[in-house]
C-alpha cells in the first residue's frame, strides 16, 4: 500500500473514533431546521424577481417588503432603515466605502479591535488621503476619554463594534455615541456618522439600536443559526452612497437581485433567537461559568464582566494557538485560533489582542471557544476534561 494512501486511511480511522464537538460558533453556526424550512418554502413559492412587474414579481416584492417590516419590528426600527446584504462584511463595506465618494477628506476613528471587514479599510483610506485614528481598547474596552481626545473638527466617521468577535467584550456603544454627540453640539452640530458592527450581538444579547443612537449597524444571519450569504445593514443616514453600482434594489445601497430565500431564513432565525433569547443566554452563561471554573489553570482573556457568554478566549502558557487547536481537533473538538474571515486569521486575532494590551505571548497562544444554544453540558465537560489532560501532557 502506498504511504499516502495508508496515511489517509489511518486519518479516517482516527476520526471515526471521535465524536466531533463544535465550539466555533463565533465563526458560524448550524442553520436551524425552521430557518432551513423557511428558505425552502420561500424559494419554492416565490419564483419571481422582486423587481419584475408581472404578478410573480409583485408577489415576491410584497413578500420581501413584509419580511423587511417584520424584521424591523423585531429590532424596533423603521423598515426603510434596513437594507438586505450578503452579510455583515458587505454591510460594513457599504458604510466604510461610502467615504471614497467624499471630495473633502477628513478623519475616521476606528477601534483597534475591529473585525477585518472594518479595520482593513484603514490602509485604503490612508492612501486616499484620509486620516485614520485607531483607538486602543485595554482589556477589550474602548475608553470614552480616548474617544473624546481623538475627536476633531475633521472627524467624519467613528466605527466601534458592539461585541468583539475575539474575546466577546461588550462595548458601551451608547455611551460612546453620547461622547460623539456632545462633541457635535460644541462644534456647530456638524454630523459625525457612528457605525457599529453588531454581528456577534444579534440574537445573543439585548440591545436597542435607537437607544444607542448609532447611525448604522451591520449584521449577519449565519451567526445566529441562519444561512450563510445573507445579512443586513441598518442605516439612518440618507447621505450614505454605495460604491457598488447596478440596479435600484434596496434603495440603491445594495444593487443586485435580493436573496429572497436567505432573507426569509434570516427572518426565521431572528424570530427564534429573540423568542428564546433569555433562556439561551442563561444556558450559555452557565456553560461559560463552568468552563471558567474548570480551566482556572489557564489565563482567561475574555473579561469577567460586560462580556458575551457566547465567547471564551483562553491562552496556554507554552503551546502556540495553532498547535493547541490542532491537538484539540485531533481529539474531536473544533475551536478557533482567530477570526475565520481572514486568510491570516491568527495574525489578525493577535493584533486585536495586542490592542487590548495583552502580552505577545498570551496573544500568540490564545484559542477562542465559542458556544451556542446547541452546546450541551456534556460537550462542555468533555472539552474541559480534554484541555485539562492536554495541559498536563504539555506543561
Amino acid at each position: 500500500m502506498k504511504p499516502c494512501l495508508q496515511k489517509s486511511l489511518h486519518c479516517r480511522t482516527m476520526w471515526a473514533m471521535h465524536e466531533i464537538r463544535y465550539f466555533d460558533n463565533a465563526a458560524t453556526t448550524s442553520i436551524s431546521a425552521a430557518a432551513l424550512d423557511a428558505y425552502t418554502k420561500a424559494v419554492e413559492h416565490y419564483r419571481g424577481n422582486p423587481s419584475s412587474l408581472h404578478q410573480e414579481g409583485r408577489e415576491a416584492k410584497a413578500f420581501l417588503q413584509q419580511t423587511r417590516e417584520d424584521i424591523a419590528g423585531l429590532l424596533g426600527v423603521d423598515a426603510a432603515a434596513l437594507t438586505f446584504t450578503s452579510g455583515a462584511t458587505e454591510a460594513n463595506a457599504i458604510i466604510l466605502s461610502s467615504l471614497i465618494w467624499k471630495e473633502r477628506k477628513g478623519q475616521v476613528i476606528l477601534s483597534g479591535i475591529e473585525h477585518p471587514s472594518v479595520s482593513e479599510y484603514s490602509r485604503l483610506l490612508k492612501q486616499l488621503g484620509w486620516k485614520v485614528t485607531v483607538l486602543p481598547a485595554p482589556r477589550g474596552f474602548v475608553q470614552k476619554e480616548d474617544l473624546q481626545r481623538a475627536l476633531s473638527s475633521e472627524t467624519r466617521m467613528v466605527s466601534i463594534m458592539l461585541v468583539n468577535n475575539v474575546t466577546g467584550s461588550i462595548q458601551d456603544v451608547g455611551g460612546l455615541v453620547e461622547v460623539v454627540r456632545t462633541f457635535e453640539a460644541g462644534h456647530n452640530n456638524r454630523k459625525i456618522h457612528f457605525h457599529t458592527d453588531a454581528t456577534q450581538a444579534l440574537g445573543k444579547i439585548r440591545f436597542d439600536l435607537k437607544s444607542m443612537g448609532v447611525d448604522s449597524a451591520a449584521f449577519s444571519a449565519h451567526k445566529l443559526h441562519g444561512p450563510r450569504g445573507v445579512g443586513m445593514l441598518y442605516n439612518t443616514n440618507a447621505g450614505i452612497e454605495s460604491l457598488s453600482r447596478g440596479g435600484a434594489q434596496e434603495q440603491g445601497l445594495r444593487p443586485g437581485t435580493e436573496n429572497l430565500g436567505g432573507i426569509a431564513a434570516m427572518h426565521q432565525a431572528i424570530k427564534e433567537a429573540f423568542s428564546n433569547l433569555e433562556g439561551n443566554f442563561k444556558q450559555v452563561s452557565s456553560l461559560n461559568r463552568f468552563l471558567r471554573d474548570r480551566l482556572t489553570f489557564l489565563p482567561v482573556l475574555s473579561p469577567p464582566e460586560n462580556c458575551s457568554p457566547y465567547i471564551l478566549t483562553l491562552s496556554h502558557p507554552t503551546l502556540p494557538s495553532e498547535v493547541f487547536t490542532r491537538l484539540l481537533f485531533d481529539q474531536g473538538f473544533c475551536v478557533s485560533s482567530g477570526s475565520a474571515c481572514s486568510n491570516n486569521a491568527k495574525q489578525k486575532s493577535q493584533g486585536v489582542l495586542s490592542a487590548m494590551a495583552f502580552s505577545p505571548q498570551l496573544a500568540k497562544n490564545s484559542i477562542r471557544i465559542s458556544l451556542s444554544k446547541d452546546t450541551t453540558e456534556h460537550d462542555a465537560e468533555a472539552l474541559a476534561l480534554t484541555i485539562t489532560h492536554l495541559n498536563l501532557e504539555h506543561a
